[in-house]
């Protein structure tokens, strides 16, 4: 949060940089303060991600490579792969677990909340919907499944953590501007990933890379005025946070049972669980969708492409 703080105030309140998207944007301390409140959320949640990981390492559940070995050359090249390919499978991950995130039931349920707002600010880039948050974080997949450092897991988290910060400036001239995701957050059905991997937008047909004709002279203000705290969340908002709320804690009181000796863990019942809380979430968001009939996303592609990103998505979200 210090971090993303530096960004805002630099930008927003000092003027280290001179070219904004939009030049004739409203500054609104309600829209920062809605987009710090869910950020935070995305803290405490990656908070419990790093928790789960340190139990594991120190229980000697999950292997992992010690420190110590570091000096060896089977820990120097564990420590080299891990800086250069997690920043690579950061860029595929995000585009998938994106790209999901726009199907229907999923973008109307989850990632409109990050979509509230149309003019982004550094706070708006964790500002994202408790659910999005897991499945965004689920990029730490690979220090689960794979003999990696603990440095892959903490360099995982870092890009996830600050990197939004940045790429949500608001402004095109500085060092870590992001003008294809703003061009995201400005016209929603394009540019799903980051700016390393926009080849995967042009496979996929979703690149843009200029402003349309309408906004050529100057990106003009949108409403935002659901970005902000003082209304009181609808129903189904409330009705399907509590749902995908539901399924995590089934997991998370049963896992914290396991942990404290309670009782041991049975297969099944802990495959059912992990089930419950991998897919539970999209399930009730289909549902709640279906039920109140509300709508959002991006327009699907050809069925192969289709197959491929539900496929992907699905994986990576799981």
């Amino acid at each position: 949060l210090g971090y993303t703080l530096w960004w805002h105030a630099t930008l927003h309140w000092f003027g280290f940089a001179e070219r904004p998207f939009v030049a004739a944007r409203e500054y609104r301390p309600g829209r920062v303060a809605h987009n710090l409140v869910w950020s935070v959320s995305g803290v405490v949640i990656w908070t419990g991600f790093e928790n789960v990981f340190a139990y594991l390492w120190a229980t000697g559940r999950l292997a992992y490579v010690d420190e110590t070995a570091w000096s060896s050359r089977r820990g120097a090249l564990h420590f080299c792969a891990a800086l250069l390919l997690v920043p690579l499978w950061r860029d595929v991950h995000f585009f998938f677990a994106h790209r999901m995130l726009h199907f229907n039931a999923l973008y109307a349920q989850v990632h409109s909340l990050h979509h509230r707002n149309t003019d982004v600010e550094p706070f708006s880039g964790l500002c994202m919907h408790p659910v999005e948050h897991l499945y965004y974080f689920a990029c730490a997949l690979p220090s689960l499944l794979l003999l990696t450092t603990p440095f892959a897991l903490l360099w995982n988290g870092v890009h996830l953590l600050l990197s939004p910060g940045a790429s949500h400036s608001g402004f095109e001239d500085h060092w870590q501007a992001d003008a294809y995701h703003y061009f995201h957050h400005r016209y929603v059905s394009c540019n799903y990933a980051g700016t390393n991997a926009g080849f995967l937008d042009v496979w996929f047909g979703s690149f843009v890379d200029t402003l349309k004709p309408t906004d050529q002279k100057g990106c003009k203000p949108r409403p935002d005025a659901k970005a902000t705290l003082t209304r009181p969340p609808s129903l189904e908002f409330a009705a399907y946070l509590a749902l995908s709320a539901g399924c995590v804690l089934a997991w998370a009181v049963a896992a914290s049972d396991v942990a404290a000796g309670a009782h041991a863990a049975a297969p099944r019942l802990a495959a059912h669980l992990a089930v419950l809380a991998g897919f539970g979430p999209v399930a009730a968001a289909s549902a709640v969708t279906g039920i109140t009939r509300s709508g959002g996303g991006a327009p699907r592609g050809g069925p192969l492409k289709t197959g491929l990103l539900l496929a992907f998505g699905t994986l990576f979200f799981s």
